[in-house]
């Protein structure tokens, strides 16, 4: 930093001159800059007094350049002018320099009590720089080295010296540091932090002792293991292999005493097995017992605990954090395991245990303690309740929209048979809540119920999701009917099927959503759909071929939740149809873009609200005058890195998030407020705000555009709304009559990015338009290409003929202007007379 910012920057001295001088000719520059230039590493130097250059050496190649402001320059010369500190940029070769030379560009702002006055630009030449940083220094004393710095606009890595390609400085020491754009430069030893040699004593070391130790920690847990078996034969019941009331005490007084978890205690009983397991006999009841242990293995995932105290009785500890609600939902699920079913005089029975369950205290009380009150509670409980009353509540959860309800808790054989009924009730109405009647496929409330559940069983088991979108479906009901449309979805759903089973679900029209549990790749079952789909769909006798789109996510990386998966999912489907792609897999990418796109929106949000939006603005040229009687305004959204977001993704996040209407009242109210403020002084007639088809299509929204077009104090006459063409012709109907209102309030309505693909000059005529906007994909190719030459006079006649005003849009050269010139257009707008610029600027610019 000493070198680049001192001893080398050869432009703070000429810059300490220029103060001093203040304001006085340039002589002494180029006597001064031509004392620099006798030095071999010098390329050029330049002056700019505020923003425009006023002299350049050596001037026989450089005084061409007088006159040119700031902007007409890299981006670095304005960034001196923000930071008011040395910028150093390079090496790189300046577009303006004819000779091609890679240089360092040292810029040097002039500034007087912190008002910036101009600046002086000093090049010198890339090998001499690089020499003077020493950086073969490292080399020689075996080190590997990487300079390199980011990229001011685009963020990019731009490497400016490395000792060679391709090296890895992943584990390299690494200092930042800035002027005022980020460098870096990483070191490392040319062999590693270690030699080889040492590397591989440290590995044999390591190993041997490993070996070592891990075969004492075998003779230890052998014999450690040997001495608890033959404790643990004390403490366990024979038929179950589950510790008795003894081993579970002991046990769980253990937990309680560590204090590390929170401890959730369950008490089951089975009423009426003593009676049942003497029917049933022996081998039954031993059937049931010995499988208990296993299913409460599959069930429980968390550390737990589980004992049989008595014939028909089961406590279970479990080490969990939970949720009542949680707790309730773990105890159904555990008593289905622990379900006591038997075939008796061939009919087939079950005795479903009823629970009782508890969060074991913090003060610990002890485990004998804990267990006598939550047995004690359970049969406090049990005394006070009756199966009528019972099935009461279990009807008033359903009617509160409690889906897991389950009536089957009796031993009582009458209200058993009840408890039937009502579950087979219960069902039936589920089925018309979760399902789609018409293709009798889960809908997507189904959706979320089932991820829910598969979720709440076990958390960390994988699942995927698969998404598929029929292209273009409304073709099919539009051309043909809907029984056509109908009978192609139900051969759709009969392929998916084959592949989801159950956990398929129609979540919109044409919109398909299917959960696999299978270790399969998501790639490969996307491929198989995929392919299942080449075969046509027959209906009446027509073929159809279809084609999808398939968008693939998985729980838990891309989502710990339903509502974050199926967004994520909706997500990758969209992106499917914007690179138009036929299958896409949530990845990190996505990822990434979805978490820019939540940033933009929260930047927007907040931009908004706090009324720090900027809106630049581009004039655009009047050919009959010579003058510029309108401008353009523009959404910029910065972007917190010296940059702006791209206002095409801005807009398009504005409409899919629900604020385009926001943000079009505050372009339509700050253009507006311009106007009033500076259009008359500054000789504007009209001002061109873009329109979304969001506003257009709104309730009322004329009355409210006019509304904001008169509280900013501007006549509706000097208002041009700008709506792209595409939108208007696929909104015509809705938008017709909202675009009238405005015209006869005086609004100019202006048909924007006309000739993209979707133009006929038939139709002008008819559309409430009076301005048409000529597309830079038809200028562009005006002066290659003679059919557009023509396309764009007959556009001109025809819009002549309408009585449309032509604007040229996006001319860039003079040759495009004279030629689109000629044609006859009214109004140019284009980088050949002026950029999108700031509200000072375009003052300035107009002044």
């Amino acid at each position: 930093m000493l070198q680049l910012q001192g001893t080398l920057n050869e432009a703070e001295a000429l810059a300490q001159t220029a103060l001093v001088m203040d304001n006085a000719s340039t002589d002494w520059f180029e006597r001064a800059a031509s004392n620099l230039l006798e030095r071999e590493e010098v390329r050029f130097a330049l002056l700019f007094e505020g923003d425009t250059m006023v002299s350049g050496c050596p001037q026989a190649e450089f005084s061409n350049l007088t006159g040119r402001e700031l902007k007409d320059f890299s981006y670095s010369f304005t960034l001196a002018k923000v930071v008011k500190d040395v910028v150093i940029e390079g090496p790189s070769t300046m577009e303006f320099d004819s000779s091609g030379q890679e240089v360092f560009l040292f810029l040097q702002p002039i500034v007087k009590d912190n008002v910036y006055l101009g600046e002086v630009a000093v090049a010198l030449e890339r090998g001499y720089v690089l020499e003077q940083l020493g950086l073969e220094n490292l080399s020689e004393q075996g080190y590997d080295y990487e300079l390199w710095r980011v990229e001011p606009q685009r963020g990019a890595k731009e490497i400016i010296a490395s000792t060679q390609a391709g090296i890895d400085f992943s584990q390299a020491q690494k200092i930042v540091f800035y002027l005022p754009n980020e460098w870096n430069l990483s070191i490392q030893p040319r062999f590693g932090w270690l030699s080889p040699v040492q590397e591989m004593s440290l590995i044999i070391v390591c190993g041997l002792l490993a070996f070592l130790l891990l075969l004492l920690f075998v003779l230890l847990q052998r014999t450690h293991l040997l001495r608890c078996a033959l404790k643990q034969t004390e403490l366990k019941d024979k038929q179950t292999g589950l510790y008795n009331r003894k081993g579970f005490t002991i046990n769980l007084e253990q937990w309680l005493s560590s204090g590390k978890d929170s401890v959730i205690l369950f008490y089951f009983s089975i009423e009426g097995y003593s009676q049942t397991a003497q029917l049933v006999g022996p081998k039954a009841e031993a059937d049931f017992l010995g499988s208990i242990k296993e299913r409460l293995c599959e069930y429980i995932h968390s550390p737990f605990l589980a004992g049989r105290v008595s014939d028909g009785d089961f406590l279970v500890a479990v080490r969990e954090r939970m949720e009542e609600r949680q707790q309730e939902s773990f105890a159904k699920g555990l008593a289905l395991e622990l379900l006591f079913k038997y075939r008796l005089d061939g009919q087939k029975n079950f005795l479903m245990p009823r629970f009782q369950y508890k969060r074991c205290r913090e003060n610990r009380t002890g485990a004998e303690a804990e267990i006598n009150e939550l047995i004690h509670d359970y049969y406090l409980r049990v005394s006070k309740e009756s199966p009528v009353r019972m099935l009461t509540e279990k009807c008033q959860q359903l009617i509160e929209g409690k889906s897991d309800v389950v009536f089957d808790e009796y031993t009582n054989s009458e209200m058993l048979e009840l408890s039937k009924t009502f579950n087979r009730y219960r069902k039936q109405v589920e089925q018309l809540a979760y399902s789609d009647p018409v293709f009798n496929v889960g809908n997507r409330l189904k959706f979320f119920r089932d991820a829910n559940m598969l979720i709440s069983y076990d958390k960390k088991r994988r699942f995927s999701l698969f998404c598929l979108d029929i292209c273009s479906f409304s073709q099919y009901n539009e051309l043909f009917s809907a029984d056509v449309g109908d009978a192609i979805l139900h051969e759709v759903r009969g392929r998916l099927s084959r592949q989801f089973g159950s956990y398929l679900y129609r979540i919109n029209g044409d919109v398909f959503l299917g959960t696999s549990l299978s270790d399969e790749s998501m790639e490969s079952i996307a491929e198989r759909l995929l392919e299942m789909f080449k075969i046509p769909v027959t209906v009446k006798s027509i073929s159809f071929s279809l084609q999808v789109r398939i968008a693939a996510c998985q729980y838990p990386s891309h989502g710990d939740n339903p509502s974050g998966l199926i967004d994520h999912i909706q997500s990758a489907l969209r992106f499917a149809k914007e690179l138009d792609q036929n299958i896409v897999i949530y990845n990190d990418t996505l990822d990434e873009i979805v978490r820019t796109e939540t940033h933009i929106l929260h930047r927007l949000k907040d931009a908004i609200e706090r009324r720090t939006l900027e809106i630049w603005y581009q004039p655009i040229r009047l050919l009959q005058s010579g003058c510029y009687s309108s401008v353009e305004a523009l959404v910029r959204l910065p972007d917190g890195k010296g940059g702006y977001f791209s206002a095409a993704q801005v807009i398009s996040l504005a409409e899919r998030n629900g604020i385009v209407e926001q943000l079009g009242d505050y372009v339509l109210s700050s253009a507006c407020s311009f106007m009033k403020q500076h259009g008359e002084e500054l000789g504007l007639l009209r001002m061109g705000i873009n329109l979304s088809v969001q506003q257009l299509l709104v309730g009322n929204s004329a009355a409210h555009i006019q509304r904001l077009i008169h509280d900013a104090g501007v006549k509706a006459e000097q208002v041009t709304l700008e709506i792209t063409e595409s939108i208007l012709i696929q909104s015509i109907d809705q938008a017709a009559e909202s675009l009238e209102s405005l015209r006869c309030a005086g609004v100019h309505i202006a048909l924007d990015d006309f000739g993209v693909g979707y133009s006929s000059l038939n139709y002008l005529s008819n559309l409430p338009v009076d301005i048409i906007k000529i597309d830079r994909s038809l200028t562009r190719q005006i002066l290659t290409n003679f059919k557009q030459h023509t396309l764009l006079k007959s556009i001109v006649d025809m819009a002549s003929i309408n009585g449309l005003m032509v604007v040229a849009e996006g001319v860039e050269t003079e040759e495009e202007q004279q030629v689109i010139a000629a044609s006859g257009v009214q109004y140019i707008q284009g980088y050949y007379y002026a950029r999108p610029m700031q509200e000072e600027e375009l003052i300035r610019f107009l002044r």
